[in-house]
């Protein structure tokens, strides 16, 4: 397989991950607490940074700054999202 491919799969995964955390938080808010002060608010914020980079790194756009350009890859955005997630929803 060549780059362009990994490229490709990489950004499709991040506008999906994305994607199903926006569609839970809107469709399903309940999900992440029944009320407003039982809300993770360290976690969901961690996976909110990470959807917000993979938003970024999904729909293509590469920064100039080559400290954004770690920021807004799949390196910094998976991980973030699944600390986030595994804090709001599974712990």
């Amino acid at each position: 397989m060549n780059k362009r491919f990994w490229l490709l799969s990489a950004r499709t995964a991040s506008l999906l991950a994305a994607a199903c955390i926006v569609a839970v938080l809107v469709l399903y808010p309940r999900l992440v607490a029944a009320d407003s002060a039982s809300v993770p608010h360290g976690f969901l914020a961690v996976m909110l940074m990470g959807m917000s980079s993979a938003w970024v790194h999904g729909f293509g756009f590469v920064p100039e700054h080559r400290l954004l350009r770690i920021v807004f890859s799949p390196l910094v955005a998976w991980p973030l999202i699944t600390l986030g997630a595994w804090g709001v929803f599974f712990r």
